[in-house]
């Protein structure tokens, strides 16, 4: 199943973008050519060259085999909206920042909300939790990019200073530079509002269904008789109640795996966030069929890996699972 979801990921990708019968190397070539108003005699030649150099005068099954094949090398191709660049280069300068700025709230997201749900239905009458969760279950309902918009209101009247757009302070030489301490701190106060926008309007999807999922496990056998064991109310909660309901909200998590560039692709253009998330919007308007066919290969292999390692995971999360069946 592994393979058959990136191969159907990687065909679907492959032939939708071709439906609509344009010639994007035609139309960036010809726009090139009339800029400032000048006529390029040999325009039509230069069409010839790179439709034969990406292969676009090929029958399209010829260009499907060649794609399958320098897929499976890994090979994605040359950008036609950013020629020469290959995908593999631009996806090495963007996927970073979209995966720190996505698993780090995914993640975020996912422990806090789960442990609010947890303590919300183990004590019941905790009057704290039930007016944190009122807040919280209402900015659920807000997108992630209103959200941010709304962030950077407050801010910008609270602290004109703090960083409201981009991914780190703009106009030093020598940046992006992972080992310069200064970047790496730019980076992480850039990444403050960004992050708030998505975890907090996470929160309440995760809060509720572990709420949901510890009713059922409250009332099951073992609890009582764990309860009638008379355990500690922290042992019945880690090792009964929050082990028995995390199953599904792992599931959830991996899935979300998925979401994580649809997510954040408007998060990211509001804030002007340098990820993979603006280059896939950008790919897709300029009818870049190599970029869009990489980033999405990129996302369903990620995807497809982290559902395969979750499925080898259950028998540790649950030991009831064995890969027997039984």
């Amino acid at each position: 199943m592994f393979v058959v979801t990136i191969w159907m990921a990687s065909t679907i990708v492959f032939f939708l973008p071709r439906l609509s019968g344009q010639n994007p190397l035609a139309e960036k070539i010809y726009q090139e050519a009339q800029q400032g108003g000048y006529q390029d005699p040999d325009v039509a030649e230069r069409v010839r060259v790179f439709e034969e150099k990406y292969g676009f005068d090929k029958p399209l099954w010829q260009q499907y085999v060649k794609f399958v094949v320098d897929v499976v090398q890994f090979d994605l191709g040359r950008s036609i909206f950013q020629w020469p660049k290959s995908v593999n280069e631009i996806l090495a300068e963007k996927i970073m920042w979209t995966l720190v700025m996505g698993l780090l709230t995914l993640v975020l997201a996912f422990l806090i909300g789960s442990a609010m749900g947890a303590l919300l239905e183990w004590r019941r009458n905790n009057w704290g939790l039930m007016v944190a969760m009122a807040p919280i279950l209402a900015i659920s309902a807000v997108p992630f990019f209103i959200f941010g918009l709304v962030l950077q209101l407050i801010v910008f009247n609270i602290d004109r200073e703090f960083p409201l757009v981009y991914g780190f302070k703009q106009g030093v030489v020598g940046w992006p530079d992972w080992s310069d301490w200064e970047f790496i701190a730019s980076v992480l106060k850039h990444a403050i509002l960004p992050a708030l926008s998505i975890t907090l309007v996470s929160l309440g999807g995760w809060a509720m269904g572990m709420r949901g999922m510890m009713v059922t496990t409250k009332g099951e056998d073992y609890m009582v008789q764990a309860e009638a064991k008379g355990l500690p109310d922290r042992v019945m909660l880690t090792k009964y109640a929050i082990r028995n309901s995390l199953l599904p909200q792992v599931t959830g998590l991996t899935l979300a795996l998925g979401l994580i560039v649809s997510g954040v692709v408007l998060v990211e253009i509001v804030f002007g966030y340098p990820g993979v998330g603006g280059q896939l919007l950008q790919a897709v308007r300029s009818n870049d069929y190599p970029t869009t066919q990489g980033i999405v290969f990129v996302l369903a292999f990620g995807t497809a890996a982290a559902t395969l390692a979750l499925d080898l995971m259950y028998p540790l999360l649950d030991p009831r699972i064995k890969s027997d069946g039984t």
